[in-house]
């Protein structure tokens, strides 16, 4: 028996751990979040083990997601059937539902240290850009500060990822703000805006747009805190008139929409012509219906010299069409589900999206968290209109963040009153 109690108590500290190590290492660090995810599923080993893992958060949207790419392993490569495009990433969506279920209040804990640690990822962003120099590598002897800004990454791998993290991470406190008026939450979105700007991810300012318009569209509909456009508005206005201004992001604003001349969106328009090229006229039936796995890149190879040429309107040397071919990489997320896992693939993803939406469309009124709820399924809406410019979904920094944000989103949906500090109590009107 003792030993019994003994195991109990640390799965649960294990999974807690993990969930604040998560908090933690999401804005900052791949690594550490891969630390997390080990010791993440190490817990949950052990509550099946004792059997306390239940309750568990809503699965049934990931079968959508993980069928088709199940299927499409087994089919070509059966030895890779476990190595999807989700891996250890979806970890903190388990062990953030379950730490809140075993303790409530220490959502306000979760926050801070994602507030915290949102706000060094930030920070870290706007340093590179005014110092030209990363903050994981700064050299002191030649530290200064610049009035033209440069393209920043922060703690990350690369300013995709960097701005997918800092979009998610920016919804989830603006969320948060609009539910519960704390001044942190507010801070903490403004400086997390700031940085989106300076990492110069185009895909998400283009969803932050969609986000922030269907949030200050429903909040002029719902007629409720009106003030809130203020405390919103205003600091989106100031803070983008000074940096979109500056010639570095004035030039990628203006550029978002010239496929002429831009030679970033023309690679881009020649790989997305490419893969569809391929799709139909290399691809078996079956290929089309289950995917054709990581031959995509293979069948989009041959077709890419043409897709150059008709875009560019001239032909390039093999060894330039191999640098800006990119490993066949789509930058576009339905595009790789439907080239990699086929028709079914990319009908599970929309699915696993369609799932989430409808869940928190049916519920969000029977809870007391309907203002982060609507908050949230705009941002889901922004980060679907960014897929349609790069693979966010399975980068491993933005997944690991999406996976957290769904965590809290489904443990609130789930347990609307259950959390019991007052500081983050709503009382339903």
């Amino acid at each position: 028996m003792f030993v019994k109690e003994k195991i109990e108590t640390l799965e649960e500290k294990l999974i807690i751990f993990s969930t604040f190590l998560f908090a933690l290492s999401i804005p900052i660090s791949v690594a550490l979040d891969n630390v997390a995810a080990g010791i993440g599923i190490l817990g949950l080993i052990l509550l099946f083990i004792s059997g306390k893992v239940y309750p568990l958060p809503p699965l049934k949207k990931f079968t959508f997601l993980l069928t088709p790419q199940v299927l499409e392993t087994l089919l070509r490569t059966p030895s890779k059937v476990f190595k999807t495009d989700l891996n250890q990433h979806f970890i903190p969506y388990f062990t953030v539902y379950k730490t809140l279920t075993l303790k409530s209040n220490y959502l306000h804990k979760l926050l801070n240290v994602l507030v915290i640690s949102s706000c060094l990822l930030a920070f870290s962003v706007i340093f590179e850009a005014f110092t030209w120099q990363n903050i994981k590598h700064i050299n002191f002897d030649t530290l200064s500060f610049h009035t033209n800004i440069i393209r920043s990454k922060g703690f990350l791998d690369n300013a995709l990822t960097t701005g997918g993290v800092l979009y998610l991470l920016l919804v989830l406190f603006l969320g948060f703000f609009l539910l519960l008026r704390k001044k942190r939450f507010l801070f903490s979105a403004i400086f997390l805006f700031l940085a989106l700007l300076l990492c110069g991810s185009r895909s998400y300012w283009v969803g932050f747009s969609i986000f922030i318009s269907l949030v200050i569209l429903w909040i002029l509909f719902s007629r409720k805190k009106i003030k809130d456009l203020l405390f919103i508005t205003l600091p989106i206005i100031i803070i983008g008139s000074v940096f979109l201004s500056t010639p570095l992001l004035k030039h990628r604003l203006y550029s978002i929409i010239d496929v002429k001349t831009n030679g970033s969106n023309m690679i881009r328009l020649a790989l997305w012509r490419a893969h569809l090229k391929a799709f139909s006229y290399h691809y078996s039936f079956k290929e089309k219906f289950f995917g054709a796995g990581y031959k995509a890149s293979e069948y989009a190879w041959k077709e890419y010299p043409e897709s150059v040429k008709e875009i560019f309107g001239r032909e390039f040397k093999e060894e330039r069409l191999k640098k800006i071919f990119f490993g066949g990489l789509t930058h576009n997320i339905y595009l790789k589900y439907l080239t990699k896992y086929g028709i079914i693939g990319l009908l599970g993803y929309l699915a696993f999206w369609g799932f989430i939406f409808h869940e928190n469309l049916k519920r969000k009124n029977q809870t007391d968290y309907k203002v982060l709820i609507n908050t949230l399924l705009a941002g889901y809406v922004g980060f679907l209109i960014a897929g349609f410019f790069e693979n966010n979904f399975t980068d491993a920094e933005v997944q690991f963040a999406l996976m957290f944000v769904l965590g809290v989103n489904f443990f609130l949906l789930n347990f609307s009153g259950k959390v019991r500090d007052e500081r983050y109590k709503k009382e339903p009107k």
